[in-house]
């Protein structure tokens, strides 16, 4: 449970750590990119995804490579974690690490379920903890592919949730109410069957793509609250991710409040037609003299 704990710590210190201004240079975080921290060179965190992280100089914080691996040299120096998913943690004679060492991969991950759930509940806060990572990162990939080629409807969707709320929020709930009686209905004839998956397919993208709305909206509040707004959409939708994953772990609320997301994203996308129609757009071409 330590081990768990200290993880999480970790990924919220590093989160935190990269919302300080570049000129620090205090947080490292590529997508795709190798990291090489230089002999010499001093930085509090580095976090990557699918990239290498290499360190010869000293890390003030933690170390996080998710989808490859972790090279310390001899001259290596990690006061906090280093947190290996999907890669090998590669550590030379000499190298030292003052936090603890996490390494899952293909080769130990029976090993790691075996001994996580052989410790009861703690182990199974464990298993909680990479389920939700996991979660948390694909639909962080998503989302910055969805607001890079397709921004438009996430924009529409967020604006429809920012200036009809109620409205969107009871559309949500009734979206969520008849999912399961429509799928029952369905099945009462055979062609009704074969439009099962089609519906949970829709219901599943619908859901996403209000979701990441719903997370590019809590973005650029925060962006706002810290007097910085006008950010690009991917950035608001990034931090807005980080914000109700972290708000997801509070106790008791923290999946009501994804819940609540959840459902107003979903009627947001059925109120705006997947994106593509403003109701706002509508209301004003309607009020405008004919000619």
């Amino acid at each position: 449970m330590k081990k768990v704990l200290s993880w999480v710590l970790a990924i919220i210190v590093m989160c935190c750590a990269a919302a300080a201004t570049a000129a620090e240079n205090a947080t490292i975080f590529k997508i795709g990119e190798d990291v090489l921290v230089e002999t010499g060179m001093r930085v509090n965190n580095v976090l990557t995804i699918n990239g290498q992280i290499t360190v010869t100089g000293v890390v003030e914080g933690n170390v996080m490579a998710m989808g490859d691996s972790v090279v310390l040299t001899k001259t290596a120096l990690v006061k906090g974690n280093v947190v290996v998913l999907g890669g090998v943690l590669v550590k030379a004679r000499g190298a030292e690490v003052r936090g603890t060492i996490t390494e899952i991969n293909s080769s130990n991950i029976s090993d790691v379920i075996t001994r996580v759930l052989s410790d009861e509940w703690e182990g199974w806060s464990w298993v909680f903890a990479i389920f939700s990572l996991t979660i948390f990162f694909s639909i962080l990939i998503i989302a910055i592919l969805v607001t890079l080629l397709i921004p438009k409807p996430i924009q529409v969707i967020a604006a429809s949730i920012r200036e009809e709320t109620m409205k969107i929020t009871l559309w949500g709930l009734l979206g969520m109410v008849l999912v399961v009686p429509l799928a029952i209905l369905l099945t009462i004839s055979v062609v009704g069957i074969v439009l099962i998956p089609l519906e949970m397919i829709l219901v599943v993208m619908a859901g996403l793509l209000g979701f990441i709305a719903v997370s590019q909206l809590v973005g650029r509040r925060l962006y706002i609250l810290f007097k910085r707004p006008g950010q690009h959409i991917c950035r608001e939708t990034f931090w807005g991710l980080v914000v109700l994953w972290l708000v997801g772990w509070i106790p008791y609320i923290g999946w009501m409040v994804k819940v609540l997301a959840l459902m107003m994203g979903l009627g947001a996308v059925i109120y705006t037609r997947f994106g593509t129609h403003s109701p706002r757009a509508a209301r004003y071409e309607d009020a405008s003299p004919a000619s």
